[in-house]
């Protein structure tokens, strides 16, 4: 049943204050504002890019995509962190919910693609070169549907949704620890989180070593914004970081699972895991800018 989760009612050690909640209000806004500019105007500056291939950058866009959906919902956690409690009713939870899911999940499986991408660009050059558009739209659908297949099992009977401990905003029910939560969850860390992620590094690896045989001439002649060498450095960046801000709510959902003390989880300790999720979004342009600072040329300084 949807209501009030019981470790927002004294379940917890700690309740937040009024202004603990506004705080993390403020943070939800501030996180979200950051992503949705920064994540955006990365996409954009790689989609006019002019490269060979005409669709390099295609995957890194989607991805950055997903980090700005991971952060859609940002305005109605804000605004209820702002109000202390869920104001948008047991449908917008379910919503909510579900959406928190599915674009969770898509990340970090565009971050796959964009991994496994790495590996064909570096191991199999000429098919790459040839890979036609529909390859891009397919990866996205099945990225997307992999997503909405997960997100859509609870609302089908698999757990349920409901509301997180501090009672601001919404994922699937913790405190209710019954063996379809457990199932579900168990089964959602590995296929959406150490699977994708473990077969990331893989792909990563691989690329790497392939890149160490490539002759230096030919290295010199990716004179793109971004080239494969440093297209492959930030894939292998990007896995410890989505490693580290979902691991969270994976040791949430775990922690939950197997203790069967999903009602008795923090306030602070169900806050910090949307906050990392959305925060770690906020690293992946960073990193891309400064991987292109790095190798811009300097201007050379004239004597008088």
């Amino acid at each position: 049943m949807f209501g009030r989760n019981p470790s927002a009612m004294g379940g917890s050690t700690h309740l937040f204050t009024i202004w603990e909640h506004s705080f993390t209000g403020v943070i939800y806004m501030l996180i979200g504002c950051c992503v949705y500019v920064s994540c955006g105007i990365t996409a954009i500056i790689l989609s006019r890019q002019n490269t060979q291939p005409k669709r390099k950058y295609t995957t890194l866009i989607y991805f950055l995509l997903a980090c700005i959906a991971v952060n859609g919902a940002n305005p109605f956690h804000a605004a209820s962190s702002l109000a202390g409690r869920w104001i948008f009713g047991e449908t917008g939870c379910i919503a909510c919910g579900f959406y928190g899911f599915l674009a969770g999940i898509f990340q970090i499986w565009c971050l796959f693609a964009f991994c496994v991408e790495r590996y064909i660009a570096t191991n199999f050059k000429n098919f790459y070169k040839t890979i036609p558009s529909i390859y891009y739209t397919m990866t996205v659908i099945t990225m997307f549907g992999i997503g909405l297949f997960w997100a859509f099992m609870p609302i089908l009977g698999w757990s349920q949704y409901g509301l997180e401990a501090p009672g601001t905003s919404c994922s699937v029910d913790y405190s209710v620890a019954t063996q379809h939560y457990q199932s579900l969850l168990i089964s959602m860390s590995l296929v959406t989180y150490g699977a994708p992620l473990l077969a990331s590094y893989w792909a990563v690896s691989k690329a790497m070593a392939a890149l160490r045989n490539t002759p230096d001439e030919e290295k010199s002649k990716d004179t793109h914004l971004l080239s494969e060498e440093q297209l492959t450095a930030l894939a292998a960046v990007f896995i410890p970081i989505a490693l580290i801000s979902w691991s969270g709510f994976a040791y949430i959902a775990l922690y939950a699972a197997f203790t069967n003390k999903g009602a008795y989880i923090t306030n602070l300790a169900g806050t910090l895991p949307p906050l990392m999720a959305k925060f770690g979004c906020l690293l992946y342009p960073l990193f891309i800018f400064v991987a292109r600072i790095r190798t811009m040329p300097k201007l050379s300084s004239k004597k008088p």
